[in-house]
Formats: C-alpha cells, sequence, structure tokens
C-alpha cells in the first residue's frame, strides 16, 4: 500500500499540537532567530527546548553525585 500525505522532514513525527501565547517582543525575537538561522519557528523553539532540558539534566546529575 502507498504511503500517502506529506513527508516527514525528520525522522520523527510532529503529531502534538501546542498553541501558545507570547507577548510581541518574544514573537519579534522568534521570527529573526527562525530568518536568521533559516529554520522554521517551531525548528526554533525544538532547539530551545533541547537547550534548556540539557541544562536541567546536567544540574540533576550534579546533585546525585553529591
Amino acid at each position: 500500500m502507498p504511503k500517502i500525505g506529506r513527508p516527514l522532514k525528520g525522522q520523527t513525527p510532529k503529531n502534538i499540537s501546542l498553541q501558545l501565547r507570547i507577548n510581541e517582543k518574544t514573537a519579534y525575537q522568534l521570527k529573526q532567530c527562525a530568518n536568521s538561522l533559516h529554520i522554521s519557528r517551531t525548528e526554533v523553539i525544538e532547539k530551545g527546548v533541547e537547550i534548556v532540558y540539557n541544562e536541567v539534566v546536567k544540574k540533576e546529575q550534579k546533585y546525585d553525585i553529591l
């Protein structure tokens, strides 16, 4: 059976929808980041989440060692 629909951009399907409210400054910053990096706003948000998540994991590992 042939696959139907748009092909995936990455390896993981994006099947969760998220709606958020942001102020004008944040919207401008998000748009500028996306334009400068030539990626989508979603990708900018994903990169930001990844950065914060890695910081949290590092901090938790630091306290696990003590």
